[in-house]
């Protein structure tokens, strides 16, 4: 205060308006120093925010013989199924060249869907593996399986999904089939990788590529975990909108042939019994198929429940269970534990028909060419007219037939 005194007094001497300016100065100065006083005073009593942690939600590990896929639930459709016929009849009779199956020729000649979907419990049941005319079961990281499912024609698949991500593998099995690709999204670098080396066409919900066909399914966003991850899906009706619309190559090149051999019988002759198997993947995850005499055809079960279709509560039936085993390694270097699986070359392998196995051979020449399955002796294996499960596993893999 001495210090005001000091520096106003000799002002104030001089005229009257300056004492009230200095007045006016020191009333100001006074506000200012109580002001502070206040907010020194608030701030002993603030909560100072605790520095931002993400929380991680801890999730028991549970073993895979442990694992319960959920009990089948009504599906709850965005948009209603049906048939949409991409390309008119011509009624002139082929055979579908994945099943041996009789089918119109304009349908026949198409390339086919092959879509990657997810395996795991949030991701069940399936929408669309009914009317699958090929299923692969592939190894992914940390121990779980996707699979291929192939549509020679997609017109009766009212949804299909959950579509999940692509590995490079996925591809490589894709395009033996000469097939369109339906993912959403894939591993960096392996899989983008191998779809731009061999030129796949894809429809890629994550990558942007054609979202068009994609949506959300709103039955899986309302009873599942993770429900965003899982839910993607896609129907017959947008696969038949927007695919016309791409500038792409729907049909077979000339020169491309599937090479599979069908018969109305191909039951082994000899072989062994096989009305029951158990096929062990890297990681524990076990696929278990059940012959039933009947129908002359598999049933598959997993994680404690049978393998079943979302859009219908329907089992898939298959003609053929191939089993194949190849060379499975982690891929150097990768963190997240992503898989190497050959799909070239040849190995050994297994085939179920009619309640009977034999010992088979595979081979591939490159990438670009298609899977062929032999017999042991060399001579081309026949395949049951109908759909086929194919597993891929390690040549270390536990293979139980009965």
């Amino acid at each position: 205060m001495n210090f005001f005194k000091s520096l106003v007094q000799p002002i104030i001497k001089d005229s009257p308006f300056r004492k009230s300016m200095v007045v006016l100065l020191v009333l100001i100065v006074f506000a200012a120093l109580l002001a502070t006083s206040t907010l020194d005073n608030m701030a002993s009593f603030a909560i100072t925010p605790e520095p931002y942690e993400p929380v991680v939600e801890e999730v028991e590990e549970v073993p895979v013989e442990d694992m319960v896929a959920p009990e089948f639930e009504a599906p709850l459709f965005e948009e209603p199924g049906g048939t949409y016929l991409m390309f008119p009849d011509t009624g002139i009779m082929t055979y579908n060249p994945l099943t041996g199956l009789p089918m119109d020729m304009a349908r026949a000649q198409i390339r086919p869907l092959a879509v990657v979907l997810g395996n795991c419990i949030d991701s069940l049941p399936m929408n669309g593996v009914y009317h699958a005319d090929v299923i692969y079961e592939l190894l992914v990281e940390g121990g779980i399986t996707r699979m291929l499912a192939v549509f020679q024609d997609f017109s009766d698949v009212p949804m299909v999904g959950s579509i999940r991500s692509a590995r490079h593998y996925t591809v490589e099995f894709a395009h033996s089939h000469d097939a369109l690709l339906v993912h959403a999204g894939g591993s960096r670098p392996y899989a983008y990788r191998t779809i731009s080396e061999l030129g796949i066409i894809n429809f890629d919900e994550v990558g942007g590529t054609h979202r068009e066909i994609f949506f959300r399914d709103r039955g899986r966003v309302v009873s599942r975990r993770f429900d965003a991850l899982h839910a993607v899906v896609t129907t017959n009706a947008r696969i038949a909108e927007w695919l016309p619309q791409f500038n792409i190559q729907l049909e077979h090149a000339s020169d491309f042939e599937q090479g599979w051999i069908f018969s109305d019988d191909a039951t082994p002759s000899g072989g062994s019994s096989a009305t029951n198997a158990v096929v062990t993947f890297p990681g524990g995850k076990t696929t278990t198929f059940t012959f039933d005499a009947n129908e002359n055809g598999y049933h598959a079960s997993q994680f404690r429940r049978d393998f079943v279709d979302a859009n219908n509560g329907l089992q898939p039936l298959f003609t053929n269970v191939i089993v194949i085993r190849t060379a499975i390694s982690s891929m150097p270097g990768d963190t997240a534990g992503r898989q190497d699986v050959v799909t070239t070359g040849e190995g050994d392998g297994y085939f179920l028909n009619g309640g009977r196995s034999v010992p088979i051979r595979w081979s591939r020449a490159d990438r670009d060419a298609p899977l062929v399955f032999t017999n042991v002796d060399g001579s081309p294996l026949e395949l049951g007219r109908g759909s086929t499960y194919v597993c891929v596993v390690s040549n270390r893999s536990d293979v139980t037939i009965r």
